[in-house]
Protein backbone atom coordinates (compact mmCIF):
# COMPACT_ATOMS: atom_id res chain seq x y z
CA UNK A 1 0.00 0.00 0.00
CA UNK A 2 2.13 2.76 -1.16
CA UNK A 3 -0.28 5.48 -2.50
CA UNK A 4 -1.79 6.79 0.71
CA UNK A 5 -0.48 10.16 2.38
CA UNK A 6 2.37 8.75 5.50
CA UNK A 7 0.87 7.34 7.81
CA UNK A 8 3.30 6.28 10.51
CA UNK A 9 3.35 8.22 14.23
CA UNK A 10 6.34 10.79 14.89
CA UNK A 11 5.95 9.62 18.27
CA UNK A 12 3.90 8.73 21.34
CA UNK A 13 -0.26 9.95 20.10
CA UNK A 14 -0.78 13.28 21.51
CA UNK A 15 -4.70 12.58 23.01
CA UNK A 16 -5.17 16.03 23.56
CA UNK A 17 -3.98 17.61 20.56
CA UNK A 18 -5.98 15.37 18.56
CA UNK A 19 -9.44 15.92 20.60
CA UNK A 20 -8.60 19.38 20.15
CA UNK A 21 -8.07 19.62 16.43
CA UNK A 22 -10.82 17.45 15.43
CA UNK A 23 -12.32 17.85 12.02
CA UNK A 24 -15.28 18.43 11.37
CA UNK A 25 -18.13 19.90 8.29
CA UNK A 26 -15.26 19.94 5.48
CA UNK A 27 -18.07 20.31 2.81
CA UNK A 28 -17.21 23.66 1.47
CA UNK A 29 -13.65 22.71 1.27
CA UNK A 30 -15.00 20.05 -1.58
CA UNK A 31 -15.13 20.80 -5.75
CA UNK A 32 -18.62 19.36 -5.95
CA UNK A 33 -19.34 21.70 -8.97
CA UNK A 34 -16.95 20.02 -11.41
CA UNK A 35 -19.05 16.74 -11.15
CA UNK A 36 -21.73 18.88 -13.30
CA UNK A 37 -19.50 18.59 -16.34
CA UNK A 38 -17.26 15.28 -15.68
CA UNK A 39 -19.49 13.25 -13.30
CA UNK A 40 -18.48 9.72 -11.88
CA UNK A 41 -19.49 6.43 -13.42
CA UNK A 42 -22.48 4.32 -11.77
CA UNK A 43 -19.55 1.75 -10.50
CA UNK A 44 -17.39 4.78 -8.19
CA UNK A 45 -20.43 6.48 -6.83
CA UNK A 46 -21.79 2.55 -5.50
CA UNK A 47 -18.16 2.56 -4.10
CA UNK A 48 -18.40 6.14 -2.70
CA UNK A 49 -21.59 5.24 -0.91
CA UNK A 50 -20.72 1.93 0.29
CA UNK A 51 -17.51 3.59 1.93
CA UNK A 52 -19.65 6.09 3.27
CA UNK A 53 -21.86 3.63 5.07
CA UNK A 54 -18.71 2.35 6.50
CA UNK A 55 -17.58 5.73 7.97
CA UNK A 56 -21.17 5.82 9.05
CA UNK A 57 -21.87 2.86 11.12
CA UNK A 58 -19.14 4.42 14.24
CA UNK A 59 -22.20 4.09 16.40
CA UNK A 60 -22.86 0.49 15.50
CA UNK A 61 -19.11 -0.69 16.45
CA UNK A 62 -19.07 2.07 19.31
CA UNK A 63 -22.68 0.17 20.92
CA UNK A 64 -20.58 -3.04 21.10
CA UNK A 65 -17.32 -1.44 22.39
CA UNK A 66 -18.62 0.56 25.21
CA UNK A 67 -20.52 -1.88 27.10
CA UNK A 68 -16.86 -4.04 28.03
CA UNK A 69 -13.79 -3.13 29.92
CA UNK A 70 -12.85 -0.52 26.86
CA UNK A 71 -15.47 2.27 28.15
CA UNK A 72 -12.89 2.50 31.42
CA UNK A 73 -10.08 3.44 29.70
CA UNK A 74 -10.28 7.34 29.44
CA UNK A 75 -7.63 7.83 26.92
CA UNK A 76 -9.38 4.83 24.73
CA UNK A 77 -13.12 6.40 25.38
CA UNK A 78 -12.04 9.92 24.73
CA UNK A 79 -10.04 8.80 21.29
CA UNK A 80 -13.74 6.87 19.87
CA UNK A 81 -15.56 9.89 20.88
CA UNK A 82 -13.46 11.94 18.46
CA UNK A 83 -12.69 9.32 16.10
CA UNK A 84 -16.73 8.86 15.88
CA UNK A 85 -17.00 12.63 15.30
CA UNK A 86 -14.42 12.71 12.39
CA UNK A 87 -15.50 9.85 10.64
CA UNK A 88 -19.49 11.20 10.77
CA UNK A 89 -18.13 13.77 8.67
CA UNK A 90 -15.98 11.90 6.04
CA UNK A 91 -19.07 10.36 5.43
CA UNK A 92 -20.73 13.44 5.28
CA UNK A 93 -18.41 14.28 2.59
CA UNK A 94 -18.57 11.93 1.07
CA UNK A 95 -22.90 12.16 0.77
CA UNK A 96 -22.05 15.56 -0.77
CA UNK A 97 -19.90 13.78 -3.55
CA UNK A 98 -23.19 11.90 -3.47
CA UNK A 99 -25.04 14.81 -3.50
CA UNK A 100 -23.50 16.86 -6.29
CA UNK A 101 -24.79 13.87 -9.15
CA UNK A 102 -28.52 14.19 -7.97
CA UNK A 103 -28.26 11.00 -5.38
CA UNK A 104 -30.09 11.06 -2.28
CA UNK A 105 -27.98 10.71 1.14
CA UNK A 106 -27.04 7.14 2.27
CA UNK A 107 -28.66 7.32 4.91
CA UNK A 108 -31.85 7.72 3.18
CA UNK A 109 -31.33 4.72 0.39
CA UNK A 110 -32.21 1.22 1.89
CA UNK A 111 -30.18 -1.69 1.77
CA UNK A 112 -30.24 -4.88 0.34
CA UNK A 113 -29.80 -7.81 2.55
CA UNK A 114 -26.66 -8.77 4.53
CA UNK A 115 -24.87 -11.99 4.34
CA UNK A 116 -25.39 -14.92 6.66
CA UNK A 117 -22.35 -16.74 7.19
CA UNK A 118 -20.99 -18.11 10.51
CA UNK A 119 -18.59 -15.07 11.12
CA UNK A 120 -21.73 -12.96 10.32
CA UNK A 121 -23.88 -14.55 12.74
CA UNK A 122 -20.88 -14.25 15.67
CA UNK A 123 -20.69 -10.67 14.87
CA UNK A 124 -24.51 -10.03 15.24
CA UNK A 125 -24.45 -11.08 18.45
CA UNK A 126 -25.22 -7.51 19.90
CA UNK A 127 -24.56 -5.11 23.27
CA UNK A 128 -26.56 -7.17 25.30
CA UNK A 129 -24.58 -10.28 24.56
CA UNK A 130 -21.18 -8.82 23.98
CA UNK A 131 -21.36 -7.47 27.25
CA UNK A 132 -21.87 -10.72 29.12
CA UNK A 133 -19.47 -12.16 27.48
CA UNK A 134 -16.57 -9.38 28.05
CA UNK A 135 -16.90 -10.20 32.06
CA UNK A 136 -14.64 -12.98 31.59
CA UNK A 137 -12.40 -11.10 29.17
CA UNK A 138 -11.38 -8.36 31.34
CA UNK A 139 -9.11 -5.59 30.44
CA UNK A 140 -7.34 -7.42 27.75
CA UNK A 141 -10.29 -7.15 25.34
CA UNK A 142 -8.93 -3.58 24.87
CA UNK A 143 -5.98 -4.58 23.26
CA UNK A 144 -8.47 -6.63 20.86
CA UNK A 145 -10.71 -3.74 20.00
CA UNK A 146 -7.68 -1.57 18.91
CA UNK A 147 -5.82 -4.62 16.95
CA UNK A 148 -9.55 -4.68 14.98
CA UNK A 149 -9.57 -1.00 14.28
CA UNK A 150 -5.94 -1.03 13.07
CA UNK A 151 -6.40 -3.73 10.44
CA UNK A 152 -9.85 -1.92 9.94
CA UNK A 153 -7.92 1.01 8.89
CA UNK A 154 -5.45 -0.65 6.86
CA UNK A 155 -8.26 -2.34 4.47
CA UNK A 156 -9.98 1.04 4.35
CA UNK A 157 -6.47 2.71 3.34
CA UNK A 158 -5.95 -0.33 0.91
CA UNK A 159 -9.79 0.79 -0.61
CA UNK A 160 -9.44 4.56 -0.62
CA UNK A 161 -5.72 4.06 -2.20
CA UNK A 162 -6.97 1.81 -4.70
CA UNK A 163 -9.59 4.28 -5.77
CA UNK A 164 -7.84 7.73 -5.89
CA UNK A 165 -5.26 5.24 -8.07
CA UNK A 166 -8.20 4.15 -10.77
CA UNK A 167 -10.46 7.09 -10.70
CA UNK A 168 -10.31 9.89 -13.49
CA UNK A 169 -11.54 12.74 -11.29
CA UNK A 170 -9.19 15.42 -9.76
CA UNK A 171 -12.35 16.25 -7.28
CA UNK A 172 -12.63 12.83 -6.19
CA UNK A 173 -8.93 12.37 -5.64
CA UNK A 174 -8.76 15.55 -3.97
CA UNK A 175 -11.68 14.22 -1.45
CA UNK A 176 -9.99 11.00 -0.76
CA UNK A 177 -6.56 12.50 -0.07
CA UNK A 178 -8.86 14.77 2.49
CA UNK A 179 -10.20 11.95 3.88
CA UNK A 180 -6.96 10.17 4.04
CA UNK A 181 -4.96 12.91 5.98
CA UNK A 182 -7.86 12.83 8.56
CA UNK A 183 -7.40 8.97 8.96
CA UNK A 184 -3.81 8.95 9.32
CA UNK A 185 -4.19 10.03 12.59
CA UNK A 186 -6.76 7.47 13.15
CA UNK A 187 -4.39 4.44 12.45
CA UNK A 188 -1.54 5.94 14.31
CA UNK A 189 -3.45 5.79 17.56
CA UNK A 190 -4.62 2.39 16.58
CA UNK A 191 -1.02 1.08 16.01
CA UNK A 192 0.23 3.32 19.03
CA UNK A 193 -2.32 0.94 21.72
CA UNK A 194 -1.65 -2.35 19.39
CA UNK A 195 1.74 -2.62 20.02
CA UNK A 196 2.27 -1.70 23.41
CA UNK A 197 -1.30 -3.98 24.48
CA UNK A 198 -0.04 -7.13 22.95
CA UNK A 199 3.03 -6.69 23.91
CA UNK A 200 2.42 -6.21 27.65
CA UNK A 201 -0.48 -9.55 27.64
CA UNK A 202 -0.43 -13.10 26.99
CA UNK A 203 -3.87 -13.03 27.47
CA UNK A 204 -4.48 -10.17 25.17
CA UNK A 205 -2.73 -11.67 22.33
CA UNK A 206 -4.55 -14.79 22.61
CA UNK A 207 -8.21 -13.07 22.74
CA UNK A 208 -7.08 -11.25 19.65
CA UNK A 209 -6.06 -14.10 17.91
CA UNK A 210 -9.73 -15.83 18.29
CA UNK A 211 -11.02 -12.18 17.49
CA UNK A 212 -9.17 -12.09 14.41
CA UNK A 213 -10.05 -16.16 13.75
CA UNK A 214 -13.90 -15.11 13.18
CA UNK A 215 -13.56 -11.70 12.36
CA UNK A 216 -15.83 -9.97 9.40
CA UNK A 217 -14.02 -7.09 7.32
CA UNK A 218 -14.66 -4.49 7.25
CA UNK A 219 -15.43 -3.04 10.05
CA UNK A 220 -19.76 -2.61 10.01
CA UNK A 221 -19.94 -4.45 6.84
CA UNK A 222 -21.73 -7.33 8.60
CA UNK A 223 -24.81 -5.15 8.33
CA UNK A 224 -24.58 -4.03 4.92
CA UNK A 225 -25.69 -5.12 1.71
CA UNK A 226 -23.85 -8.61 0.63
CA UNK A 227 -24.37 -7.09 -2.98
CA UNK A 228 -22.09 -4.21 -1.63
CA UNK A 229 -19.76 -5.99 0.14
CA UNK A 230 -19.54 -8.24 -2.71
CA UNK A 231 -18.54 -5.08 -4.63
CA UNK A 232 -16.48 -3.71 -2.76
CA UNK A 233 -14.05 -7.36 -2.06
CA UNK A 234 -13.97 -7.66 -5.77
CA UNK A 235 -12.89 -3.68 -6.29
CA UNK A 236 -10.12 -3.95 -3.77
CA UNK A 237 -8.93 -7.55 -3.17
CA UNK A 238 -10.02 -9.45 -6.51
CA UNK A 239 -7.20 -10.28 -9.58
CA UNK A 240 -3.14 -10.52 -8.94
CA UNK A 241 -3.15 -6.95 -7.35
CA UNK A 242 -6.06 -7.43 -5.44
CA UNK A 243 -4.93 -10.36 -4.06
CA UNK A 244 -1.27 -8.94 -3.36
CA UNK A 245 -3.03 -6.04 -1.37
CA UNK A 246 -4.88 -8.67 0.98
CA UNK A 247 -1.55 -10.41 1.50
CA UNK A 248 0.16 -7.00 2.34
CA UNK A 249 -2.29 -6.53 4.97
CA UNK A 250 -1.51 -10.27 6.35
CA UNK A 251 1.60 -9.69 6.38
CA UNK A 252 1.02 -6.54 8.38
CA UNK A 253 -1.07 -8.46 11.30
CA UNK A 254 1.83 -11.70 11.34
CA UNK A 255 4.32 -8.86 12.30
CA UNK A 256 2.24 -7.57 15.24
CA UNK A 257 3.20 -8.83 18.53
CA UNK A 258 2.14 -12.67 19.30
CA UNK A 259 0.81 -12.87 15.92
CA UNK A 260 1.95 -15.47 12.91
CA UNK A 261 1.51 -16.14 9.32
CA UNK A 262 -1.08 -18.53 10.34
CA UNK A 263 -3.29 -15.47 11.56
CA UNK A 264 -2.04 -13.28 8.88
CA UNK A 265 -2.97 -15.61 5.97
CA UNK A 266 -6.43 -16.41 7.71
CA UNK A 267 -7.49 -12.28 7.65
CA UNK A 268 -5.83 -12.16 4.03
CA UNK A 269 -8.01 -15.03 2.74
CA UNK A 270 -11.13 -13.10 4.29
CA UNK A 271 -10.54 -10.03 2.68
CA UNK A 272 -10.06 -11.92 -1.06
CA UNK A 273 -13.84 -12.78 -3.17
Amino acid sequence: MTDSPNSEAAGPFDIREFTRTAQGNFRADLDLTSYETHPLDAETLELVRYLSRLEAATMEHLRNLLVTATHKDARVTAFLVTWAFEKFWMADALDAVLGAHGLDRTRNVDEGPPRTGADEAIQRSGPIRRAIAAVGLGAPIVATHMTLGLVDEWILRAAYDHLRATTDSPALRDTIGRIQIIKQRHEAFFADETEWRLSDSKRAVRQTRAALATAAWPIGGVERAAADRDRFEAFVFSGSDGSARADDIGRRVASLPGMDARIGQTTAKKLTP
